[in-house]
């Protein structure tokens, strides 16, 4: 990411605790999280990370990189952008999501209250909605009803392609796989029970903050407090990962931010970092239980 986008990607942190005003401590004695035997494909993964990190490149460079990119587009007022691959020769079609890139959409990472969508009925986060539904508006026209489609994107772009996979699912496209990167939360209970069988897969960084937005206060519990959709892989240092389903996903406990937020943390949610991450499991793999990751993020350190 450059750097640029670090430091506003850091002001959206900054910001979110100025808002959440909270501490936060990870309960992990009070968590009891079964181990569920999950073996990860992270060639596949390695093939969607690519394309959410190059989803901040320029046109060009997408082009250069994906041929058969059709449509590279910013779309509304705070230039979020999207790039749409047409495989004629596999008959698929992939969409890609960029996160973060300005102060518009710092704007709309603090900007939480969860609205109604009338469309599909569920409350979602208002800011990641909208940009959801421009999208939406801009790529149907370039779609093909009768090609599977395959959905990325990282931060920011994650939680807008998850909402513009549900739009496209309401429509009769059919959702083959998506696979986001350091997505925050975009819905409530309810929405994820309406959705829970979309074939959404995240992708989390240990030591990432990210995922844990927005957090948990009075002003974003109303509705419901968010929760995620989609099974989780947590991404250890090395050959190490941690696999959790949907409904496990959910079961770490967070109260805040002022404890945990430092340079590490940041930097975790970094697409290079984790495309670093992926390249180093790609050879061998090992998932371990969540109870024990400590104890592998100690051997690392020392």
């Amino acid at each position: 990411m450059r750097k640029n986008q670090c430091g506003l990607f850091f002001s959206v942190i900054v910001l979110l605790l100025l808002v959440s005003g909270c501490n936060m401590n990870l309960k992990d004695d009070e968590i009891q999280i079964p181990e569920i035997v999950k073996s990860v494909d992270f060639d596949e993964v390695q093939w969607y990370a690519r394309r959410a990190s190059a989803a901040y490149n320029t046109e060009d460079e997408i082009k250069a990189a994906f041929p058969d990119t059709v449509r590279v587009q910013q779309v509304g007022n705070t230039e979020v952008q999207y790039f749409l691959e047409l495989d004629e020769a596999n008959k698929l079609q992939v969409i890609s999501v960029r996160g973060t890139a300005n102060l518009k959409n710092v704007q709309e990472d603090v900007e939480y209250i969860k609205s109604k969508n009338e469309k599909l009925d569920i409350y979602v986060h208002s800011g990641f909605d909208e940009d959801a539904f421009k999208i939406y508006n801009d790529i149907l026209p370039y779609l093909k009803k009768d090609y599977p489609v395959y959905l990325t994107g990282h931060s920011l772009g994650a939680a807008i392609a998850a909402l513009l996979m549900i739009y496209l699912h309401e429509d009769g496209y059919t959702i083959k796989k998506m696979i986001n990167f350091g997505q925050p939360k975009f819905t409530n209970k309810s929405g994820v029970q309406r959705y829970h069988t979309l074939p959404l897969t995240r992708i989390v960084n240990e030591n990432d903050l990210v995922p844990l937005l927005p957090p948990e206060t009075l002003l974003s519990a109303l509705h419901g407090i968010y929760k995620h959709m989609g099974d989780e892989v947590i991404l250890l240092k090395e050959v190490e990962y941690i696999y959790l389903e949907q409904h496990q996903a959910g079961l770490q406990k967070v109260e805040g931010f002022w404890d945990n937020i430092d340079h590490e943390s940041v930097q975790e949610h970094f697409i290079a970092n984790y495309l670093t991450n992926i390249d180093s499991k790609l050879s061998d793999a090992i998932q371990v239980p969540y109870a024990d990751r400590e104890d592998y993020l100690d051997q690392h350190d020392d």
